[in-house]
């Protein structure tokens, strides 16, 4: 009897969703046969099959894998953490095309509601930047918070391989730069420091007219008001003062930062992980 890719799917996954991962052998691995895997049940066996057949165009023509495997908690597969269950499941389960195992992860754990999308190999980590990678995450969350599985997974189908399409021009997507950094050195600098003068300038000039000429005195007791001069007034005036600042050290924030390019850890992963 031919099974389906959905039967076989479900087969695997509930092999792998009853043995925990610390189980496995350090040098053991095995092949995971689809790009869709759904063990904790969020579609239906077509959407499952449409996902896949989506999936498998973007890597017959980019010739990079995108991946989505859905569990019910990370925890059981003796991880402390989904990011390390994403990276675990990658290496385990032998994903990514090519020599170089070329590939993007999205690993949902529903029981907390975490996901992690890691990306592996040198052509996934062009196209999936780590701004990239915040966007592309972008396109799948907003359906995920309401319940809509199939249209958030195509979503995030879609938009990895359009990223792969953009690496491929030599267009990676990654953090926008501004206009001002296409102006030459010299222009920016004359431009930092000339327009400010200019400002000051004209500044100086205004107020200079709305001066009025006065008569130039040369001694000083032209300057005393009948009566002399009496200081009734007492003031303390700080002219200076001290100020000590310390560095409070802040945590680490799931954001995109603002430098390009892509972070790829001791482990030759990239990505990030966060809740839906």
């Amino acid at each position: 009897m031919k099974r389906t890719p959905f039967a076989l799917t479900v087969v695997l996954l509930l092999l792998f969703s009853l043995v925990p991962l610390s189980a496995f052998a350090a040098n053991e691995t095995e092949t995971l046969p689809y790009f869709v895997s759904d063990a904790a049940g969020l579609l239906t066996a077509q959407q499952q099959q449409d996902l896949e057949s989506q999936a498998r165009a973007v890597y017959e023509q980019y010739g990079c894998g995108v991946y989505a495997i859905t569990i019910d908690d990370f925890r059981k597969f003796g991880f402390s953490s989904i990011d390390a269950c994403a990276e675990g499941f990658y290496k385990h389960y032998q994903m990514g095309i090519g020599d170089e195992h070329n590939g993007i992860l999205l690993l949902l754990s529903m029981n907390d509601r975490d996901y992690a999308l890691k990306a592996y190999g040198s052509a996934a980590h062009t196209a999936f930047t780590d701004y990239g990678s915040y966007r592309l995450a972008e396109r799948f969350l907003d359906d995920f918070r309401q319940g809509n599985w199939y249209d958030g997974f195509s979503d995030y189908i879609g938009t990895a391989g359009d990223y792969l399409a953009r690496a491929a021009a030599g267009e990676p997507v990654d953090v926008p730069q501004q206009e001002s950094s296409r102006l030459v050195p010299g222009v920016k600098i004359a431009m930092i420091i000339g327009i400010p003068i200019l400002i000051a300038f004209g500044c100086c000039e205004g107020m200079k007219r709305t001066m009025k000429p006065v008569k130039k005195h040369t001694n000083a007791d032209e300057y005393l008001i009948p009566g002399g001069i009496h200081l009734d007034i007492k003031q303390d005036v700080f002219i200076n003062r001290s100020v000590t600042r310390t560095r409070i050290a802040s945590e680490s924030r799931s954001s995109s930062g603002g430098g390009g390019g892509t972070t790829i850890n001791s482990g030759g992963f990239s990505g990030h992980s966060g809740k839906f």
